[in-house]
């Protein structure tokens, strides 16, 4: 009848107000006891409705509260016929769980599209928990372990001892590398972690990738290339020792009764002694190749790369005097500590500054520059700078392969045997370089 919500409660108490007057008069003035009894029964039931009627905005604000609480915003609320006050608050109300929904179906949408990239990724993936339990676990890390999903991290203990030993070890940042051997079939596993927060809770992730194949095309590659350099370093030893031998064998044919001529006896000798000199040259090759493939195993302690560089920088004092090199330094505020072999680091960055010190002879302001630092991730990395000549392009790729050189007397072991020494510390060794500027390497731990 009325639409207004006002009009409906001043309705309301104005016939309240009425009947009340009615059952004054009446007591006052009458005694009609059935009418007085009619009439208050009404106003009970009058005021029970006003009560109802008010109440019925409190229990739509109460069902839209509850809405929210439950994550149920499919109701609807139309308040118009209470006036306009009450139909903008329920056009409020209409708006909010609209907006909900929208959040909700968008929520859904992209929670199916990053399902949809985990699961269709060829790399395995795997989140845990701080207790162990597993969070999630891709299809592809399923079928690369040939397993279905496992509930907890220690079930990889069933998979292979190695890999759950890896999986539990293995921090924020770091890489590392597992062979595993199931059913007959070998993979090398490189696994990467990275944590995240996620509602209160702190989960890892981490990937598997079989890199098998890779590392079975690196090998060969490093292969043919080891076997060009032992061709081209045992060629050049051998081919004059055959020449000399042959001249030899030709001079005593020629004189079956001995040497007697002085000259032939004084080249005789000069060429037994070139043989001698090649053999030895060759040798000391093979000693080289034996030193490079017998490492021994790093002796770890707690190293600070500050104090290192500051080492170094005492070291190699009278070789910068002596060639006027500016040697600068930008260490970390605060120790960086890692876990090394104090010598064998320290190896490496003795080859890395020694190249650096050759590679700047005869340049305008010669200058070696050692960085260290802190990343985010808890590595430690010392960068070596030079400004010399730098390395062309095409042979930035080589000046990891044991025995390549571009130096008249270098052995060209040294980053090689570098490069040896930092995957022993399950680090890396990398090299930019730009022809005519300067090189940088960055040792990373």
């Amino acid at each position: 009848m009325f639409k207004s919500f006002r009009t409906n409660i001043t309705f309301r108490l104005l016939f309240l107000i009425a009947l009340v007057l009615a059952l004054v008069y009446c007591a006052a003035k009458t005694e009609f006891y059935i009418t007085m009894f009619i009439l208050f029964v009404v106003i009970v039931l009058t005021v029970m409705d006003m009560v109802r009627y008010v109440d019925q905005t409190n229990k739509d604000f109460t069902a839209f509260l509850l809405g929210i609480k439950y994550d149920d915003f499919s109701a609807t609320y139309s308040g118009h016929h209470k006036g306009k006050s009450f139909g903008a608050m329920y056009d409020a109300f209409n708006d909010i769980n609209r907006k909900f929904l929208n959040i909700r179906a968008e929520k859904e949408a992209n929670h199916q599209y990053l399902q949809t990239i985990v699961e269709s990724v060829n790399v395995g993936l795997l989140c845990i928990d701080e207790g162990g339990g597993i969070f999630m676990m891709n299809k592809a890390l399923q079928k690369l372990l040939n397993k279905p999903y496992l509930v907890h991290v220690d079930a990889f203990q069933q998979v292979h001892e190695g890999l759950h030993a890896a999986v539990k070890r293995i921090k924020t940042g770091e890489r590392d590398m597992v062979k595993v051997e199931l059913e007959n079939k070998t993979m090398q596993l490189a696994l990467q972690a990275a944590e995240f927060v996620l509602r209160d809770q702190k989960l890892k992730l981490i990937s598997f990738h079989n890199i098998q194949g890779e590392l079975e095309e690196q090998e060969l590659d490093a292969w043919q290339k080891l076997i060009r350099i032992l061709r081209h370093e045992i060629m050049n030893s051998i081919a004059p020792i055959v020449s000399l031998a042959s001249t030899i064998d030709n001079m005593l044919a020629d004189a079956p009764d001995g040497i007697t001529d002085k000259e032939q006896s004084d080249d005789i000798r000069a060429a037994i002694s070139a043989i001698r000199n090649r053999s030895e040259g060759l040798m000391h090759f093979t000693e080289t190749y034996r030193n490079l493939t017998r490492l021994p195993p790093p002796k770890f302690q707690l190293v600070d790369a500050n104090d290192l560089v500051e080492r170094l920088r005492v070291l190699y004092q009278p070789v910068f005097e002596k060639n006027n090199i500016q040697f600068k330094t930008q260490l970390s505020q605060t120790p960086v500590i890692f876990q090394a072999d104090v010598e064998l680091i320290e190896q490496v960055i003795i080859n890395i500054v020694k190249n650096a010190v050759d590679a700047i002879k005869g340049k305008e302001g010669p200058t070696i520059s050692i960085s260290t630092q802190r990343t985010k991730e808890g590595s430690a990395v010392i960068k070596i700078a030079d400004n010399g000549k730098g390395i062309e392009k095409e042979k930035l790729a080589q000046v990891f392969v044991p025995f390549y050189t571009t130096k008249e007397e270098g052995s060209g072991i040294g980053l090689s045997l570098s490069r040896q020494i930092m995957r022993t510390h399950r680090g890396r060794i990398s090299v930019q370089s730009v022809p005519g500027e300067g090189t940088v390497f960055t040792l990373r731990i």
